[in-house]
């Protein structure tokens, strides 16, 4: 199901009795709630169906949450060009601010105030779908606690597609983010923290997007549930910051970019920075080798797999330049930094995340890597961009972002 990681609260509650049945219709919804489900249900609605329900919740302070626990809709094979379900979080009813919806499985929503819309549109060629949704009212007293940006206050690891992975602790890795396609609503790519405006991830990443149609996911776990965190978050792309000022290019050489967000992303629990290698800035060709590094991301479990709903990690070996280009030839240079860990890896989707090497002297994790290419996952060495090589070329690109050297 498209979207489901676009979960921005804590969701639950049992529900409760069936009131949005009818097409077309405004409800007042209070702490009780209501069932919202398409017409027909539990049979299948007709072709050419369209139908907006409007949800206002009581007390007029309160905000809502939905809870679509039975979708089948027919979607398409990019997006939802068929059949869709779209929420206004803002209970717009021109749905100019709407997410779509579509494919088989559940989905969560929150609303923005005290309003939410949800319209159903169905093609005039459609074989028919069906949903059922919660909706209810809950008391705004509910805060996520936000801590004080500190950029010496970085690469703290919380305790609790990879291939060869295990899945990680949630928000073990609060400044592991991921981009997210606003037109197929999926993640495709992974990033990393590295200020409170900006994100690390490949060049080859960004090549073809726009950044309108782009969101930075932070804070989530479990993708395919917003019950796990209450820390997710979703953050508009105002602009791309791609090395050598083209981002459309699949030049394996340079393969490093930031992301620049609309506004500042709020520190938490389970939200933070990983730290520069700033005090690591020596480009040599074995830096790190012999040691170990970490790689978190939602990437494919194994080579032409899927991906996974749920955050993987990895443990991997860093390897010699000459180990490397034994396998890849002289492509490879003093600013790439390979692993190779028979059965475990990086894998599709995972580019543009981090390898994170963990200081020996003070437990933080840096950014030393930024996962750009590999030949079969977990077979064959793995090439990140060695930051240690670009940290100027970010702190020169970003002069409204501050970084620490801990």
């Amino acid at each position: 199901l498209y979207l489901e990681m676009w979960i921005i609260a804590l969701f639950g509650g049992l529900l409760l009795p069936s009131v949005l049945g009818q097409c077309n219709y405004q409800q007042y919804v209070n702490t009780t709630g209501v069932n919202v489900f398409s017409p027909n249900y539990p049979g299948y609605y007709v072709a050419n169906t369209q139908c907006t329900w409007l949800a206002v919740a009581t007390p007029s302070n309160y905000r809502l949450r939905l809870t679509c626990s039975n979708v089948q809709i027919p979607d398409g094979t990019n997006g939802c060009p068929n059949d869709w379900i779209s929420i206004s979080r803002t209970g717009r009813t021109d749905f100019a601010d709407g997410y779509k919806y579509c494919g088989y499985g559940t989905f969560n929503e929150v609303s923005t105030g005290n309003q939410m819309s949800i319209k159903l549109f169905a093609q005039y060629y459609s074989p028919g779908g069906q949903f059922l949704c919660q909706i209810q009212a809950f008391p705004p007293t509910t805060t996520i606690p936000t801590v004080p940006y500190d950029p010496c206050n970085c690469g703290v690891r919380k305790t609790s597609r990879i291939v060869g992975g295990t899945a990680a602790g949630v928000n073990e890795f609060p400044f592991q983010a991921a981009l997210v396609s606003n037109t197929t609503r999926s993640i495709f790519c992974g990033a990393e923290i590295i200020s409170n405006r900006r994100a690390l991830t490949a060049r080859h990443c960004l090549a073809g997007q726009s950044p309108s149609l782009v969101g930075l996911l932070v804070g989530d776990s479990d993708t395919s549930t917003g019950s796990d965190t209450p820390y997710t978050s979703l953050y508009l792309i105002q602009a791309f910051t791609c090395f050598g000022g083209n981002c459309n290019t699949n030049d394996q050489a340079n393969d490093i970019a930031m992301v620049l967000t609309v506004n500042q992303i709020q520190m938490n629990p389970g939200v933070n920075i990983i730290c520069l290698p700033i005090k690591y800035n020596t480009n040599t060709a074995n830096q790190f080798a012999g040691t170990k590094v970490v790689a978190a991301g939602w990437g494919d479990t194994e080579f032409g797999g899927i991906g996974s709903n749920t955050l993987q990690k990895v443990t991997l070996d860093v390897i010699t330049t000459a180990q490397c280009q034994s396998r890849y030839g002289n492509s490879i240079t003093v600013n790439h930094i390979c692993t190779s860990t028979f059965g475990r890896d990086t894998c599709q989707r995972d580019s543009g995340t981090s390898l994170m090497y963990t200081g020996t002297d003070n437990g933080r994790m840096y950014t030393v890597g930024v996962v750009s290419f590999g030949v079969e996952c977990g077979t064959n060495p793995s090439v990140s961009t060695r930051v240690t090589s670009y940290v100027n070329w970010i702190r020169s690109n970003s002069p409204e972002s501050s970084y620490c050297s801990v």
